[in-house]
């Protein structure tokens, strides 16, 4: 699933429209992708990376620290309730540069 912004998902879908041969009649393509869009995706701007296209399966995910657990008694004492708290720290990598390309807008 890619995450882009409202505006890049339209215009994406303005050049898919625009053409004669649309990527949905060409052999071994897709007209639509999974995607999500959300105020934290990159807008379209000057020199702003859209867009990343690939093959996210090189893009491996590491944890670098073994999960920790702590045990909240005093925030939930006055209610009866026990509550806990997990920290992770993990690390992502791209291990193959060719295999994701990022759209990067005109300065």
């Amino acid at each position: 699933q890619r995450r882009i912004s409202g505006d890049c998902a339209a215009a994406v879908r303005s050049m898919l429209t625009q053409e004669t041969n649309t990527a949905r009649n060409r052999p071994g393509r897709k007209a639509s992708m999974a995607t999500s869009s959300g105020s934290s995706a990159t807008t379209i701007a000057a020199a702003a990376k859209v867009i990343a296209f690939g093959d996210f399966g090189y893009y491996w995910i590491a944890d670098r620290q073994a999960r920790s657990f702590q045990r909240l008694n005093e925030l939930y004492a006055a209610t009866g309730q026990v509550g806990f708290r997990a920290t992770q720290r993990v690390d992502g990598k791209l291990t193959l540069g060719e295999a994701v390309k990022v759209l990067q807008m005109k300065a």
